[in-house]
């Protein structure tokens, strides 16, 4: 055994960490309590100060403190090594991780103190604006989730927050880096308020611990000059303390319902977070103005690996949900979506009828097959859902690891399409041909083939997703054709035939949050670039 592992071990008794959790009691040489990794009622989960071990004869679950530390809070080794080394006093050298310093540690600290008198300021704040009060209770939260998600409000004024924690002792610096303020440009050493006139929702680390917070728009600040749409939701920015890749909204309260329902409830935002665990539905996190990761994937999967996906229903969390789909497959992860009533989110259906949502939940399909559902009354015909499975449904059954599930998908899409399974088994085996091609530049009419088919090239496929888009008698078409040769148009547009509606779909994915002219600019850009023709800018008429 690592020797720093056996070290810390010895200076720390499991039983104190595990008491932090269960509650046990003495039992012999053992200590006793109800298992933390399922439901029981008569206590089976032994812990030996001794051996240093923890065993669950109900579950099998068993191993050492490192094991159970990351079972519990869904770290890794290496995060757990950490912790336990600064907890036991041993000192981390000679280690490929980096340590941090005094002067690090020192800093971490002030930047918690400020988030938690940040947090503490809102929710003061809160307390005074009886109108932001009645919207949240309009929205269908109640007093008590109000109080239990540390809920706030921050004014819809320059400086409070700034001047308030200022007076309190906190550096300006400090506060900056927590995320809380922002440096003036015109003022110097001057910082105002990044967050005014919002609902403030705390976001915890896995100790429960605010780390950063989102802000829902509310209302502007009087006299402001900007006349532009505030943003409806801002997000602290990426601090030592808050890394976006790594934070899910809500997990430090669903964790240990996650680990013994063995299931997880992935929604968007942080009104359908709360109103999900106000409805009795503890095991739900939020990826909270972000897209989903692969980093929170694999904390996700040291819990569960059953995914239950209710994003919104309208068409981003549609597009949402199927790239969210296909990279929880890969990872290994069984993906089930809701059916939400009336193409609510999970929000409304709560406030309108919890028990909605929770039937919801409990009947969710999986994942192929709400799709093909979803995406059948989006196509104009057959031949266009056919097209839509083709590029959207069949990477969901290819990323599939179950070789048993994988067939059944292929027996369930071909029904859906009236064809052979061979045919769908056909295309799947194209999918693994095709998905790491390169990025061939247009400057030859050559379209690479595929199974007899034509398959654009990526910069190809952007040209074409932006005349399917717009058409070829737009402004847009008419800047594409002036990139090109006319003979490199006519292979493109050959190429497109029978795949309008697909590549206009594929134009709507990558909208996400932003405007098409912003998108399409910087297609254009793009393609400019590989052609090497002399930039210009465009306009929408």
């Amino acid at each position: 055994m690592d020797p720093v592992v056996q070290q810390i071990k010895d200076r720390i008794n499991i039983a104190d960490v595990v008491g932090t959790y269960v509650t046990l009691r003495r039992a012999g040489k053992s200590l006793v309590g109800r298992c933390p990794f399922h439901k029981e009622r008569t206590p089976s989960f032994h812990v030996s100060p001794e051996r240093g071990t923890y065993k669950c004869f109900g579950c099998g679950e068993g191993g050492d403190v490192f094991s159970f530390i990351q079972k519990m809070d869904g770290t890794d080794f290496p995060t757990v090594l950490k912790q336990l080394a600064e907890k036991a006093g041993v000192k981390l050298e000679n280690r490929k991780f980096k340590t941090a310093t005094p002067e690090e540690k020192e800093k971490e600290e002030r930047l918690r103190d400020v988030c938690e008198a940040t947090v503490a300021f809102f929710e003061a704040e809160l307390k005074k604006r009886k109108d932001v009060l009645d919207y949240l209770h309009t929205r269908g939260v109640k007093d008590e989730t109000i109080t239990h998600w540390r809920l706030g409000y921050a004014p819809a004024v320059w400086e409070s927050l700034v001047q308030h924690l200022v007076a309190a002792g906190h550096k300006k610096d400090d506060i900056v880096d927590a995320g809380f303020a922002v440096r003036s440009e015109k003022k110097q050493g001057e910082i105002f308020d990044r967050f005014r006139g919002r609902i403030m929702f705390p976001i915890f680390d896995l100790a429960g611990q605010p780390i950063a917070v989102s802000g829902r728009f509310f209302e502007k600040v009087p006299g402001a000059k900007d006349d532009t749409e505030p943003a409806k939701y801002v997000n602290s920015p990426e601090t030592v303390l808050f890394k976006k890749s790594r934070t899910l909204y809500g997990l430090h309260a669903a964790r240990g319902a996650i680990r013994k329902l063995d299931c997880i409830l992935l929604v968007e935002g942080q009104f359908d977070l709360i109103l999900s665990h106000q409805s009795g539905l503890p095991f739900a996190v939020a990826i909270s103005g972000t897209a989903l990761t692969e980093e929170h994937l694999m904390l996700l999967g040291r819990l569960s690996k059953r995914l239950v996906l209710a994003l919104d229903a309208d068409e981003a969390g549609i597009r949402a949900g199927l790239k969210s789909t296909l990279m929880a497959l890969r990872e290994g992860f069984e993906v089930k979506v809701p059916l939400l009533t009336g193409g609510k989110d999970p929000a409304d259906l709560a406030r309108e009828n919890p028990e909605l949502l929770k039937a919801a939940i409990r009947t969710a399909k999986p994942a192929v097959e709400y799709f093909l559902d979803v995406l059948r009354p989006r196509a104009r015909d057959a031949g266009a859902y056919t097209k839509l499975v083709q590029m959207l449904i069949l990477p969901l059954v290819r990323a599939t690891t179950s070789s048993i599930e994988r067939e059944q998908l292929v027996h369930l899409v071909a029904g859906r399409l009236m064809v052979s399974e061979s045919a769908i088994l056909h295309e799947l085996a194209k999918i693994k041909d095709t998905q790491n091609q390169g990025g061939a530049e247009f400057g030859s009419s050559e379209v690479h083939q595929s199974g007899g088919e034509s398959v654009l090239t990526p910069v190809q496929k952007k040209a074409g997703m932006l005349l399917s888009k717009f058409g070829r008698e737009s402004v847009i078409g008419e800047k594409i054709a002036a990139l090109l040769s006319a003979e490199d148009l006519q292979t493109l547009e050959t190429a497109l035939l029978g795949h309008e509606e697909e590549m206009r779909f594929k134009f709507d994915s990558e909208i996400g949050e932003h405007s098409e002219e912003m998108i399409a600019q910087e297609m254009l850009a793009e393609l400019e670039r590989h052609i090497g023709k002399t930039r210009f800018k465009m306009k929408f008429l």
